[in-house]
């Protein structure tokens, strides 16, 4: 037998691809596989997402809802808020005025009716500074002589006359006026 060689015929070559294309569908298999899953895992995100967002949508127009129904009581609320914040800065600046007044006043109508009470001022630190009247000199120098005794002073941990003036609204009518200023001495109970 003869061998020959044929150089126009080809011997059917099998090409890379069907080759390895068992391999190729094992791969393609297992991708689709694996996108299948992620695109199932992303529909299941997105649809867990967006009921989560409507019920958070539901409570929100349930919360705008009970605001504008209850608008009455949110601006009742506010204006406590407001009030409360008022008492509190008065609370903090008070000076505790009246105890302080009445101890004045105690002191004054050991005097008698001639005194009167014109001008009177009491801050929170307990300074305070007040005018009294008198209608004529003999009551006044009374009341020099008994704003200098312990009974009156007690009540002071320092005062002072800052003036004394002389008021002639009419001819016949004279008014005396001093000014006191000072320091209370501070109370046993506000």
């Amino acid at each position: 037998m003869k061998n020959r060689i044929n150089l126009f015929k080809r011997k059917a070559q099998k090409s890379y691809i069907s080759v390895n294309a068992p391999k190729f569908k094992r791969y393609l298999t297992i991708l689709g596989i694996i996108l299948f899953i992620f695109f199932g895992y992303l529909i299941v995100q997105v649809v867990q997402t967006s009921s989560t967002q409507q019920d958070l949508l539901k409570k929100k127009e349930g919360y705008l809802k009970y605001l504008l129904d209850e608008k009455d009581a949110e601006a009742n609320v506010r204006y406590f808020k407001s009030k409360q914040s008022q008492v509190n800065t008065f609370l903090k600046n008070d000076a505790y005025f009246v105890p302080y007044y009445q101890v004045l006043k105690k002191s004054l109508e050991i005097m008698g009716g001639n005194v009167i009470l014109d001008i009177i001022d009491i801050d929170k630190e307990r300074e305070t500074r007040f005018v009294v009247r008198f209608n004529n000199a003999e009551d006044m120098l009374t009341f020099l002589k008994y704003i200098e005794s312990d009974d009156f002073l007690k009540n002071f941990a320092s005062l002072t006359l800052q003036s004394f003036s002389l008021n002639q609204q009419q001819p016949k009518t004279k008014r005396y006026n001093l000014e006191l200023q000072g320091v209370f001495k501070e109370l046993a109970a506000k």
